[in-house]
């Protein structure tokens, strides 16, 4: 899955202490994309040296000993760098592909529209580092001001959270809990696949939704089941979790058994919903998402009982 990238370590150890050295690598995003570098067969993201434009760095992880730093939004740079955006980055629609945007020739490229994971020049691991490094950058930027006082937040000396000088609330990044869920039909042996509608995104599915307020896991799985399919679920089984930090989320995969009729009726969130046996699963056509893992594990007999 998309944390799985031995032999390569990742530690998100927050060091409030560390500096941003010349050749140390430079997350700059904008909206949904982040600015990239080619090189060779290869792309890479900027050095400090090559971006020296960027302000208040802040450090976020290493990968591999190698540190990684995020530069405040392009909307709050210096003047000269605002001046180079062009109406070609306003992107808003999903319905439809991104225009080609540049800055001082470097590419954007999409992280939410999965550019980086169709790139064979990207490896897995530094898409992994990128969806965490979006992850924090949606955070930082919505965590400005004090929800309490509207005081502006200062950086933790201490721990990676925002802190309120005036009234003292502390604020922790942000992590959405959400399941993915494999419906299993017992008597036919089958699979329950969807295919969300309006998204971009073409690949097959399983059920998904997020946590409400007061809710367990195992509530979650048997509401969004029902919501979504107007099926009923029993025995519910955890399978595995994974970060997923385009949309700042930790999903927790389950798989369950359909109890009573079978018969699916769409949510509107859906577009399709097609009870497949296991010789007919093909998956994703990556090995990234837990959905993916989840879709694979029941075709190939795996799935815990």
């Amino acid at each position: 899955m998309l944390q799985d990238i031995f032999p390569h370590n990742f530690n998100n150890a927050y060091n409030c202490k560390k500096i941003c050295q010349a050749d140390d690598s430079v997350y700059i995003f904008y909206q949904d994309r982040v600015l990239l570098r080619p090189e060779g067969d290869a792309l890479r993201l900027p050095y400090m040296e090559e971006v020296a434009f960027a302000q208040e760095l802040t450090y976020l992880f290493t990968l591999d000993s190698r540190p990684f730093f995020l530069a405040r939004s392009l909307q709050d740079m210096s003047s000269e760098l605002t001046s180079a955006l062009t109406e070609d980055m306003i992107y808003q629609s999903s319905t439809r592909p991104p225009k080609e945007v540049t800055l001082k020739g470097l590419p954007f490229i999409s992280c939410r529209m999965h550019d980086l994971r169709k790139d064979p020049r990207y490896q897995k691991e530094q898409y992994f580092a990128a969806t965490v490094a979006f992850h924090l950058y949606r955070w930082y930027e919505e965590s400005r001001f004090c929800g309490h006082c509207g005081s502006p937040l200062t950086h933790s000396a201490k721990e990676r959270a925002m802190i309120c000088p005036s009234c003292h609330k502390t604020y922790y990044p942000r992590i959405m809990p959400a399941v993915i869920v494999g419906v299993i039909d017992k008597e036919t042996d089958r699979l329950l696949i969807t295919r969300y509608a309006n998204r971009p995104i073409p690949y097959d599915a399983l059920v998904a939704g997020f946590t409400e307020i007061g809710e367990t896991l195992e509530e979650t799985v048997r509401r969004e089941v029902e919501e979504e399919t107007g099926l009923h679920v029993t025995n519910i089984r955890y399978y595995k979790s994974q970060p997923w930090g385009i949309v700042s989320d930790l999903l927790a995969g389950f798989y369950c058994d359909v109890e009573g009729d079978s018969q699916v009726q769409l949510d509107e969130e859906l577009k399709e919903a097609a009870w497949l046996s296991r010789d007919e699963i093909t998956g994703q056509p990556d090995d990234l998402s837990l959905t993916n893992e989840m879709m694979l594990t029941f075709r190939d007999g795996k799935e815990p009982q």
